[in-house]
């Protein structure tokens, strides 16, 4: 694995990017009540979009770091690997929060439990991922002196 790649903390930028529009999604549906029409429908149409692209990229992205400097078609299958992880992780979050949630709430809870946990999941894991590692600060430091 290689945590040094160039492309490794925007990747996991943009994977926390994208599980942050998942959560506001699901921060839109909330205020408005689970709202299926006019600027509320719109605005988390766009955040769902926007979020599966994001998370999808940043995975597909941190599969193709961590593979740095090997063969490309093992860094294609790295970008794969990502897009797999994404589904994966997606359906098997949203079937924990489903089970955890039960029968509770309102109608558009029980549909959107799975999306706001799997963002929230993703988010930290996003950032936790990008930002420096010890090493980097002591670097940083030491060109700032």
């Amino acid at each position: 694995m290689n945590i040094s790649s160039k492309l490794y903390r925007p990747s996991a930028a943009v994977l926390a990017a994208g599980g942050f529009c998942w959560v506001t999604k699901f921060v839109v549906i909330a205020a408005t009540d689970g709202a299926t029409s006019g600027a509320p429908d719109t605005a988390t149409a766009v955040l769902y979009i926007t979020a599966v692209a994001l998370m999808a990229i940043g995975l597909a992205g941190l599969g193709v770091a961590l593979l740095a400097g090997r063969h490309p078609l093992l860094r294609a299958a790295g970008a794969v690997g990502g897009l797999v992880t994404w589904v994966v992780s997606y359906m098997v979050i949203e079937t924990a929060a489903k089970a955890v949630a039960g029968e509770t709430g309102p109608v558009w809870l029980g549909e959107e439990i799975g999306i706001v946990a799997t963002g929230a999941v993703l988010m930290s894991v996003g950032l936790m991922l990008a930002r420096p590692t010890p090493a980097r600060r002591g670097e940083r430091a030491a060109l700032d002196a």
